[in-house]
């Protein structure tokens, strides 16, 4: 049996938001809070809707939803996904409780035993919709015309006032729109021009927001399992850093604690992420091996299920 069949945001409250509080730990972390005015309804994704703009039946339902002010979007998100059974068939909770060494790890850490159960589904969840189930994501604006630029500016031999530009090979441009006939610009002095022309509108507007945002594509390409596994491991040593009583435990100067990773070690085998016999054993150098690998990785992918920032 789990630590509660269902988070109802009701009775009890306090109970179910103290059962989540480690998420809301790693959550400042991984989805930044964007200062906006907590005491705002909007702030939680609410819109404020008077009686008279809806139905009767649906003014009743709006009356009979908890008003979750002090909920965040990522919290709620992963209630109805715990409520409904959607994160893990590959691991469970009684399994885990039976686990001799992850228990004696959490008790070495003085973790809490069932908080630590919820974090565990929520770091199998948010990583693997990110890694193996996130969402493509197409190259920002910037990035495009940055390409644009330095394909164009890397082929030019020479700009003379009287002969004009002249390319080390044939270049043209060619805008398709549905429906129309092709246009194609193929003139030397107009490409150069155009080239240089983008990449000072680029240095003057380098700050503007939505000239970084990556584009969302309709499919999804999964990453591969060793910098899933890295993304995993790391999400529970930020954790680890949120608490005090894991930190004193380290040698000084140290980023981690052997237990630490012995326990990580044992969580990937537990839920599946990998069923090589290496995570099932003590001090071995694996995940190390990963963690420095992976340091700097960044998937082609943004989360399909939960939140980037909170707003």
């Amino acid at each position: 049996m789990q630590p509660t069949d269902k988070i109802e945001w009701r009775k009890n409250f306090n109970e179910e938001i103290n059962l989540l509080e480690y998420i809301s730990l790693l959550e400042e972390i991984y989805i930044p809070d964007l200062n906006y005015d907590r005491d705002n309804p909007c702030y939680y994704g609410y819109q404020i809707i008077r009686k008279t703009d809806v139905s009767a039946e649906e003014w009743e339902e709006i009356e009979n939803t908890p008003f979750l002010i002090n909920v965040s979007e990522t919290l709620q998100i992963f209630a109805k996904r715990y409520n409904n059974n959607l994160i893990t068939e590959c691991f469970s909770y009684n399994n885990y409780i039976k686990h001799p060494l992850i228990q004696t790890f959490i008790k070495e850490l003085e973790l809490d035993v069932n908080k630590f159960w919820i974090l565990i589904l929520f770091i199998y969840d948010y990583s693997f919709h990110y890694y193996k189930k996130g969402t493509d994501i197409g190259e920002s604006p910037n990035e495009q015309l940055l390409k644009f630029v330095n394909v164009i500016m890397n082929n030019v031999i020479s700009c003379d006032e009287k002969t004009g530009a002249t390319f080390s090979k044939p270049i043209s441009l060619k805008i398709n729109i549905e429906g129309e006939r092709n246009i194609i610009i193929d003139n030397p002095n107009t490409i150069l021009y155009i080239a240089e022309s983008t990449s000072k509108m680029m240095n003057l507007n380098n700050n503007m927001g939505i000239m970084s945002h990556k584009r969302i594509l309709k499919t999804s390409t999964p990453t591969k399992d060793s910098p899933f596994i890295a993304f995993f491991a790391q999400m529970f040593l930020d954790f680890f850093n949120t608490q005090p009583q894991v930190v004193l435990k380290r040698r000084k100067g140290a980023k981690h604690s052997q237990k630490e990773i012995d326990l990580i070690c044992q969580l990937i085998a537990f839920t599946k992420l990998s069923n090589k016999s290496c995570w099932t054993q003590l001090e071995n150098e694996t995940l190390k091996a990963f963690l420095k690998q992976y340091k700097n990785f960044e998937p082609s992918t943004v989360n399909s299920i939960y939140p980037e920032v909170r707003i």
